[in-house]
């Protein structure tokens, strides 16, 4: 057994470091001014300092990172209820959501904007503000991603039998499932969450096709940059990837930190 877990973590160490390569030659390049040798040379953390003192990076950045939590909150919110309804009242519909909620894997992509912007650009406040309309279509493309992690999860933990059993001792379904099932799914939907965030923070398509200089985020910001500094670009790649590793684990400390909270009441619980 140790051997096989030994392989294994060697295994995931040179995946790790395989993965990693690309990000640590881009993090390097960032630090020089050029790079037409073996080595590099020009050491400077001029990059850094020229976006971080940058105001429109740090504007573009808040809107990166705003237009990728609405969407992921509004969407998983909307697929927790549908899915209440089909596991405690319609599971004969579940087919059908299923089928709704994977659509959108087929008109990802400039076809998507494009045909939403046609269809509501001229249409009353709120529906033609770039803003809604931005959170709306990225409601649809992380969709597919935020349904599977859900019903994966509750299909994994037979929520409907775990539902019958906390009613049988009186609690309601909707609080069984809103206060039982779903607190137990938590680790899915977070993972399902920052899946879906790392999907809608490198999207440029949409960004540029829908909002353009209305809503410029640090994708667009990214590509204008592009035109004019290689190693600004790559400072930039760093810093986005950085920050989004920041999320993610602000995220899981948070999960993990209330699921040990739940765990402490459990067991106090079962003390008493």
């Amino acid at each position: 057994m140790k051997k096989k877990k030994t392989g294994s973590g060697a295994v995931l160490i040179v995946i790790g470091i395989y993965l990693l390569i690309p990000l640590f030659f881009t993090f390097l390049y960032s630090m020089f001014s050029e790079w037409m040798d073996i080595m590099p040379e020009g050491f400077t953390l001029r990059a850094y300092t020229e976006i971080f003192s940058d105001r429109d990076f740090w504007m573009s950045l808040g809107r990166t990172i705003l237009i990728s939590v609405l969407p992921i909150i509004f969407c998983t919110l909307a697929v927790l209820l549908a899915m209440y309804v089909v596991v405690v009242y319609c599971p004969r519909l579940d087919k059908y959501m299923k089928i709704l909620c994977t659509m959108p894997y087929a008109i990802q992509g400039v076809i998507l904007p494009i045909s939403v912007l046609s269809l509501y650009a001229d249409a009353p406040e709120p529906f033609s503000n770039r803003l809604f309309m931005l959170t709306s279509t990225y409601c649809i493309v992380v969709l597919p991603y935020v349904y599977q992690g859900i019903r994966n999860n509750l299909n994994g933990m037979n929520a409907s039998r775990l539902i019958e059993a906390a009613q049988m001792l009186g609690a309601g379904p909707f609080y069984a499932f809103f206060h039982i099932v779903v607190p137990n799914i938590m680790g899915g939907v977070m993972v399902s969450a920052m899946l879906a965030m790392a999907i809608v923070f490198g999207d440029f398509v949409v960004i540029n096709t829908m909002a353009g200089n209305y809503f410029p985020t640090a994708q667009m910001y990214l590509y204008d940059v592009m035109k004019k500094s290689s190693q600004r670009t790559c400072a930039i790649i760093i810093v986005l990837f950085c920050v989004t590793l920041l999320i993610s684990g602000l995220v899981f400390l948070g999960g993990k930190e209330e699921k040990g909270q739940r765990r402490k009441r459990e067991d106090k619980k079962c003390h008493i």
